[in-house]
């Protein structure tokens, strides 16, 4: 999980989060079908993956085509997953690489 730990600290992860169950609490859905709506609405995405092992799940991500999300819930997910644009090269990121071993090549 070590690759996880730095995303899992940032509020912003938490604030997305919240923000998808808000939303599903409000319409009286699992937050798994906003997050598949929410992919399935944006812009140039023509299909979404489904991770199902089961029927069920399988069944319970298909309920998701259903759900429309409304301007309102895609702007308030819009606002808080807004990209966030680093300092790199410049900043933890390029200075994490600098320090990098290569190895292999021709």
């Amino acid at each position: 999980m070590e690759a996880w730990e730095k995303r899992n600290a940032q509020d912003r992860t938490w604030r997305i989060i919240d923000t998808v169950t808000e939303i599903a609490a409000e319409r009286s859905v699992n937050a798994s079908h906003v997050a598949l709506a929410w992919v399935a609405a944006q812009p140039g995405v023509t299909s979404v993956i489904l991770g199902a092992r089961t029927r069920e799940q399988l069944a319970d991500n298909l309920a998701s085509s259903d759900l429309e999300l409304s301007p309102s819930d895609l702007g308030r997910l819009g606002e808080v997953s807004a990209p966030t644009f680093s300092d790199y090269p410049y900043g933890g990121p390029g200075i994490e690489q600098r320090s990098r071993r290569i190895q292999g090549g021709r």
